[in-house]
């Protein structure tokens, strides 16, 4: 046995000399796929390395990437690594405001691109005092015009002999991980290369991956969710990693590549869970019965095999016709290999987490935060309990506060913020706890249950405290919203801005609306369509507590997303961002509520 790895580059090489030629990374251009072994990845990380240590990149500088994810995007990343400099990704996504922050906070030397028009962008952005290279890593670089920071390109940097990745250890900085946040401007999140280790090790541990293992990844590698347990935890078991082409093309590359690991956002499984449902309601009154049917039964076999017992025969006979009818077509939206279907990033509706189990596709939930490097827990394979976020991993700690909020203690929390030494002790107390901002509760098995944000909590002008997070999900559930967001804070009542499934209200268009070919725009001001919603709203009202009822709403055709501020890379809304955005037509209703 050899000496341990003790930086993330240096496991890259000790894999690539035992997995050699087997296929470490896939990519689809020109429509067909390219294989990438262990061995290549390493060596043109190793040349790059070498490109880098000759610029003056040395141990502690940071380089940032701003690129899709690819094959590129790790040879960066572990060529980075292995001279000890710290990676900074940024999400593509990210506004001008968002990215000039993150490169002038983190003091970045050199950042990656990989297209002429995030260049272009980027050139937008004024004077980056700390900026010295800009490397194109998919093209050559047009010919440098006036000041500003030199170009190059990944081809020409990395034409040198391979330079090995220099020795470090554990406690060494790996990544500044900029959180995306819901209020103000996202915060560099330290961790080092031990932080991310321990929590790949965790993760490998409750999973069992194995070098047969693949995933797709679709998710932003900028995001800690996708980058340790969809990258580093796969280049840790010796497995595959395929990236998809994009958003669009998801569904066809699941079924091109058979991933066995694929993780997600619940955003992603409610537009599965409102296709599969449209299908469902669109279809004879027989076929309905036959679904709920196999629901009902479904369900009630997943309760057996998340308890890790076996499954009755009476269950499992009715479950062969039902597989085989109704689950089926909904299992094979993922591929025939598939092991673990990971939700991270925000929580699961329990509708969406129920119907899938149903189906027996192997959901897992799970509960992390960037500060935790970043997974804390999930349910695993035969002790999932739904409703819950399982149970925390290997070598972590938990515990909750006496005001419910819950702490992480464990070899995967952070060194803290960046230059933000203030914030950093308000985040991690004398103990070592990791304040998450998370109100939880752990029941006597350990399960995690999540109840709120401490910091998202709604306060009512009487007092009361709502869930926001919790309502909103609940709305989402409605297959004709497709998205929600409270408000209320220090008002007599809630309210909420709802955007519409337009998809839906054109499949099955309500009675007394007229959709035709009439816009959104349109729709949302007809009277009828808002009387629709009202009496949605009114049946979604009827379970709840009075402080907790959506008393009126604004319906807007403009969807919430990355691009307008409005949702995080993980698809969480930024209350606030919308807030502003819809400040006169929220002042509007609690005016008309004479409040």
């Amino acid at each position: 046995m050899g000496t341990p790895a003790q930086t993330l580059a240096q496991i890259l090489e000790q894999q690539a000399r035992r997995h050699d030629s087997r296929v470490f990374l896939r990519n689809k251009s020109d429509q067909r796929w390219h294989d990438h072994s262990w061995s290549s990845v390493a060596d043109r990380a190793a040349r790059l390395r070498a490109g880098l240590s000759r610029m003056g990149i040395k141990r502690g500088d940071r380089v940032a990437l701003l690129c899709d994810n690819s094959p590129e995007w790790v040879i960066v990343d572990m060529a980075a690594l292995g001279l000890g400099a710290i990676v900074v990704p940024l999400y593509t996504t990210g506004g001008a405001e968002e990215t000039r922050h993150v490169l002038t906070d983190s003091g970045a030397r050199l950042l990656a691109l990989d297209s002429a028009q995030r260049l272009c962008k980027v050139r937008e952005l004024g004077l980056l005092p700390a900026l010295e290279t800009i490397m194109m890593t998919h093209q050559t670089p047009e010919s440098q015009v006036g000041a500003g920071p030199r170009i190059v390109s990944l081809d020409q940097a990395s034409a040198y002999e391979p330079m090995p990745a220099t020795a470090g250890d554990r406690d060494e900085l790996a990544t500044f991980i900029y959180t995306s946040g819901t209020t103000g401007p996202p915060k560099g999140v330290m961790l080092s290369h031990g932080n991310i280790i321990a929590n790949s090790e965790s993760n490998l541990a409750a999973l069992n991956l194995n070098s047969e293992d693949m995933t797709l990844s679709f998710l932003p590698v900028a995001h800690s969710f996708e980058r340790t347990a969809g990258y580093y935890t796969v280049m840790l078991a010796g497995g595959a990693i395929a990236y998809a082409e994009g958003l669009g093309q998801i569904a066809a590359n699941l079924l091109e590549v058979g991933p066995t690991v694929v993780l997600t956002v619940p955003r992603l499984l409610e537009a599965v869970y409102s296709r599969v449902m449209r299908t469902v309601e669109s279809s004879s009154a027989g076929r309905q019965r036959t679904f709920r049917a196999a629901v009902a039964i479904g369900t009630e076999a997943a309760d057996y095999r998340h308890r890790g017992r076996p499954v009755p025969f009476y269950l499992a006979a009715a479950m062969a016709l039902f597989r085989h009818l109704v689950f089926s077509k909904i299992r094979a939206i993922f591929g025939t290999r598939l092991r673990y279907l990971i939700s991270g990033g925000a929580p699961l509706s329990t509708e969406i987490n129920r119907l899938l189990a149903a189906a027996e596709i192997p959901i897992v939930e799970g509960y992390g935060l960037t500060e935790a490097s970043p997974v804390v827990s999930c349910n695993l394979h035969g002790r999932t309990r739904i409703g819950t976020v399982g149970r925390p991993l290997q070598n972590i700690e938990l515990r909750t506060a006496p005001d419910g909020e819950l702490l992480v203690r464990g070899p995967n929390v952070m060194k803290g913020y960046y230059h933000r030494d203030s914030e950093t002790r308000d985040a991690i107390d004398a103990e070592g706890w990791l304040h998450t901002g998370d109100i939880a509760q752990i029941d006597a098995e350990g399960y995690i249950r999540i109840i709120d944000r401490k910091k998202d909590l709604i306060v009512l002008s009487g007092g009361k405290n709502v869930s926001a997070a919790n309502l909103e999900s609940r709305l989402a559930s409605d297959p004709f919203i497709a998205q929600a967001c409270v408000v209320g804070d220090r008002r007599k009542h809630l309210a909420a801005i709802l955007v519409p499934n337009f998809e839906t209200l054109g499949a099955r268009p309500p009675d007394n609306v007229r959709i035709d070919q009439r816009r959104p725009a349109e729709l949302v001001n007809d009277r009828a369509l808002r009387d629709f919603f009202r009496s949605r709203i009114r049946e979604f009202n009827r379970p709840l507590s009075d402080v907790e009822r959506i008393v009126d709403f604004v319906l807007t055709e403009q969807p919430f997303s990355q691009d307008n501020g409005e949702l995080t890379p993980t698809m969480k809304i930024r209350r606030r961002t919308v807030q502003e955005h819809y400040h006169a037509q929220i002042e509007a209703l609690y005016r008309t509520k004479s409040e």
